[in-house]
């Protein structure tokens, strides 16, 4: 009896794997709409990584400007403790 039971789960899981398979509906190829999916999405990426490198650019452009003008404020406050020196010198 065991034997045969065996054999009957056997077979009967073979039974549902094939069945599993055939009915599933797999294929190789995407279809269009699937196609077109992709392609949208990839049209996507390209823009958002087109997008972050002109951000990146526009940020190190906004970068040097601001050191330019630190570099200007630091410049003016020399200036100003040489005039303020100057000034308590003469009074």
């Amino acid at each position: 009896m065991s034997k045969w039971f065996r054999k009957f789960i056997l077979l009967v899981l073979a039974g549902m794997f094939l069945a599993t398979i055939a009915f599933t509906g797999c294929t190789r190829y995407a279809n269009d709409e699937q196609l077109k999916t992709l392609q949208e999405t990839k049209q996507a990426a390209k823009s958002a990584q087109q997008k972050v490198a002109d951000l990146k650019n526009e940020k190190a452009d906004l970068q040097k400007k601001l050191d330019a003008k630190k570099a200007d404020l630091e410049k003016v406050k020399h200036e100003k403790e040489v005039v303020k020196a100057r000034l308590s010198k003469s009074e």
